[in-house]
This record gives structure tokens, C-alpha cells and sequence, in this order.
């Protein structure tokens, strides 16, 4: 799953690079807006759903077709309903046919998240029919992009393949199901519905602020500013959710030795946290650091030339990775020490103050400071997360791991001034090169901190 994660947030990137080049930034803004619209709503029926039925069918591995057939009975309905509310708000807000088609045909999301049986092999821990279903529809997608998408006038190809890769990756899993299940019967029920969504509201809750903070800047944009606007401040979002998304790969990896890690004394719960908080920092601190201070030569490298003034929001944007990861992990923490009532109330404060933050620093700061603004959040999160801990007495000592990573990043820092003129591509592989060696030399990564990452020790 993990290789399959890697190899698809890969090659989204390449997809965004060339739709930046194809679309222009107006109809790139334009894609992008739509998408995480829908995005949002995507997401309401997913978590509400699959995280909680993979639960149960991994400690009830005999209920997969009466569950399968109730929760695709329950997400077709929802879907229903959800699209029906999107086409009447979509068609009352946006006024253009590019835009209201568009929001249609990424709504087509909502039946392909309705349809999918993914969660029965996670449940089951058999990951292997899933990783290559992400790969098939994340191929689909970017050859239909490739070769269908040429310039802004075949836009709305780019959420019709994207629908289409999903409908055959899901199909796929179809197979494998009705191979070894049969064909599912799918049951309406309202009352299995109502149990179902009061066990999983805590995951739902946690799923929309994580959502809601990853995107709300974008959002906010896309509400107040042109479609150029939204394009410019959209490219270089997606290349740091990009990042942000590892963070949540570890956040979900770490899981278990944390939750492992609190049924022992305080001290051996603090003594995993701040294992896996040093390979955070070692990790994420220079990417930040270093994306900072070549923003603008990546910019110039990466995107066409009326992107060039995205390089600052690059700079802005990219700490909300290292930041968000550090506040998601706290939380996980919590949930890890049956406190999860204050780890998911911490989210969902940040998530509804997140917006007007945003609001505001966009009015004052145009959208520099809407970059800035989910950084902001990010830190007091993880502030606010700190404090919790300590009142359980399991705050980790955070200020004895970042010593070395800022150490090296400096060393990396100089590497890269005196590099990045000559190229920029020079400048990161000498960059990070430099870090490598700074980091060996006062110490390395220490074995055990991989084995905590790994649940190991």
C-alpha cells in the first residue's frame, strides 16, 4: 500500500505539472476549485463509511456480505443525495457552463466512492488487489490527461478520466469480490445506517478537520479571487499537499506503537513519542527549509512563466507540512491514550477557526497570507496539542530533537546559496547530499528510531 501511495502521489504530481502547462492558470483554477469541492463531499462519504466497516470486518471477518451488502445500500443512498445538493448549489453559485459542467462530471465521484469495495480487503488485511487498484485508476487517469487533454478547450476531460480510472480500479476489486462472494445484494436500512454512522461519527469528525485544514485556503480563494488567481495559488497547493500526504501515511503507520506504547508508564509513552517525533523532524524540517529557500528557481523550473510569482506562496505553503503532520500526530497520540474526545474537539476547533484565519489574512495579506494562514493553524494546533499531553503527563521533549536537523539544514543551507544559481536541480541533490553527510556525522538516525516508526521497539 504504501509503494502503490508513493507511485500514485507521483504521478499526480506529473499530471498537475502538465494540466499547469495545458489549462493555463485560469482553467487550471478552474479544475481545481471544482475538484476539491467535491473532494470534500467525497471524503463526507468515505470516512463516514469504510474506516469503520474495515474495523468491523477485521474483528468479524465472517460478516463481509451482509455488511457489504448494507453499507452499499446506505453510501448509494447518501451519494444520491449528496449529488443532488451539489448540482442545485453548484448550478445556483456558478453562473459559466465550464463550471457547472465541470462540478458535474467530478460529482460522478460521489457513485465510484458509493460503488467501492475497497474496505473488505482492508479489513482483511489483504492490501494487494487494493494497491494495484490505485494503481490502475491513477494510470488511467494520467494516459487520459496525456493524450486527451491538449489545451483548455477539452477541460472537461480531465474529471471525466478521472472518473473513468476510478470506475475501472473499482471494477476490478468487483471481480475479485464476486469471485469469492458472489454478486452483492445491496439492503436499504435505516436503522443499520443510524448505528453505523453513531460508531464511526469520531472518525468522520477526524477525517472532515484533517480535510478541512489540508484545503480550507484553497477554498477560501476560490470563493474571493479570479480564476488566474485561483490557478496561481492552486499549483503550488498541490504540490505541498503532495508532502502533507506522507505526513499522513506516517501518522496512520505509527498508529499501533503508540497505541502500544500508552499501555506501558508515562515515561516508556514519551520515550516512543519522541522516537517518532525526532524522525519526523529529520525528515520533514529540511524539505521545508530547503523548499523555502529555492522556491522561486522551483517555480521557474517546474511551471510555465505566469506562474512565477507562486514561488513566495510555495515558501508560505510548504510549512503547513512539517506543521499539520506534527499537530495530526498529537492527536493520533491522544486517541492512542483514550482521549480521543479531546484530540477530535482540538480538530474540529482548529478546522471551523481555520476558515475565517484564512479569510481574514487573504483580505489583509492577499494570498501570501492565505498560504500563511493554515501554517498558523497548524502551529497553534500542534501548541494545543502539546498542552494536552502534558496534562497527561506524556508531552514529548521536543526542543532535544531538533538540534540536528537544524544543525545539518544549516550546513545544507550554504550548500544550496552557493548552488542555486548555477541550477536549481543541482542545488537539491548538493543540498540534500550535504544534509546526509552533517546528519552522519553528528549521529545519524539512530536504529532504534526506526524500530519504533516500525513497531519494532
Amino acid at each position: 500500500m504504501s509503494g502503490a501511495e508513493v507511485a500514485c502521489r507521483a504521478t499526480s504530481v506529473a499530471v498537475t505539472l502538465s494540466l499547469t502547462m495545458r489549462l493555463g492558470m485560469a482553467g487550471y483554477g478552474r479544475v481545481e476549485f471544482a475538484f476539491n469541492v467535491v473532494f470534500w463531499l467525497v471524503l463526507l462519504l468515505r470516512d463516514g463509511f469504510e474506516v469503520i466497516a474495515a474495523r468491523e470486518l477485521a474483528r468479524h471477518p465472517r460478516l463481509v456480505r451482509p455488511l457489504v451488502n448494507h453499507v452499499l445500500a446506505a453510501k448509494g443512498l447518501v451519494a444520491i443525495g449528496l449529488y443532488v445538493v451539489l448540482m442545485t448549489v453548484g448550478f445556483t453559485s456558478f453562473k459559466g457552463d465550464t463550471e457547472r459542467t465541470l462540478l458535474a462530471v467530478y460529482g460522478l465521484m460521489l457513485f465510484t466512492t458509493a460503488m467501492g469495495i475497497d474496505y473488505v480487503y482492508r479489513g482483511l488485511e489483504r492490501m494487494g488487489i487494493v494497491a494495484v487498484s490505485l494503481c490502475l485508476r491513477t494510470a488511467i487517469y494520467a494516459a487520459g490527461v496525456w493524450f486527451w487533454v491538449g489545451d483548455s478547450s477539452r477541460i472537461v476531460w480531465v474529471p471525466a478520466w478521472l472518473a473513468a480510472g476510478e470506475a475501472v480500479g473499482i471494477a476490478l476489486v468487483w471481480s475479485q469480490y464476486i469471485r469469492e462472494h458472489g454478486w452483492p445484494r445491496p439492503i436499504p436500512g435505516g436503522r443499520f445506517l443510524g448505528v453505523f454512522l453513531r460508531r464511526g461519527k469520531t472518525i468522520l469528525f477526524i477525517g472532515l478537520a484533517q480535510t478541512v485544514l489540508a484545503s480550507i485556503d484553497l477554498m477560501v480563494v476560490g470563493l474571493f479571487c479570479t480564476w488566474s488567481q485561483i490557478g496561481l495559488f492552486s499549483a503550488p497547493h498541490r504540490m505541498v499537499t503532495a508532502i502533507l500526504t506522507f505526513g499522513l501515511i506516517f501518522q496512520q503507520v505509527v498508529f499501533p506503537t503508540l497505541a502500544r506504547s500508552w499501555r506501558e508508564t508515562p515515561a516508556e509513552g514519551r520515550k516512543a513519542l519522541n522516537a517518532l517525533i525526532r524522525v519526523l523532524a529529520l525528515a520533514m524540517l529540511p524539505v521545508a527549509i530547503g523548499t523555502t529557500l529555492l522556491a522561486d528557481p522551483l517555480v521557474k523550473l517546474l511551471f510555465p512563466a505566469e506562474y512565477e510569482s507562486a514561488g513566495l506562496l510555495l515558501a508560505l505553503g510548504v510549512w503547513r507540512a512539517p506543521l499539520l503532520t506534527l499537530a495530526f500526530l498529537y492527536q493520533t497520540a491522544l486517541i492512542a491514550l483514550n482521549r480521543e474526545s479531546v484530540g477530535v474537539r482540538m480538530l474540529l476547533v482548529g478546522a471551523i477557526a481555520s476558515g475565517p484565519l484564512a479569510a481574514l489574512m487573504l483580505r489583509l495579506f492577499g494570498l501570501p497570507g492565505a498560504a500563511a494562514s493554515i501554517a498558523l493553524t497548524a502551529l497553534l494546533l500542534a501548541m494545543a496539542g502539546f498542552g494536552c499531553l502534558a496534562r497527561e503527563g506524556r508531552q514529548p521533549a521536543w526542543h532535544h530533537h531538533l538540534g540536528r536537523p537544524f544543525a545539518a539544514s544549516a550546513v545544507m543551507v550554504v550548500v544550496c546559496l552557493l548552488l542555486k544559481d548555477v541550477h536549481v536541480i543541482l542545488a537539491v541533490g548538493a543540498g540534500a547530499g550535504a544534509y546526509s553527510a552533517s546528519l552522519i556525522s553528528m549521529g545519524g538516525l539512530k536504529r532504534s528510531d526506526i524500530k519504533a516508526v516500525m513497531g519494532q521497539g
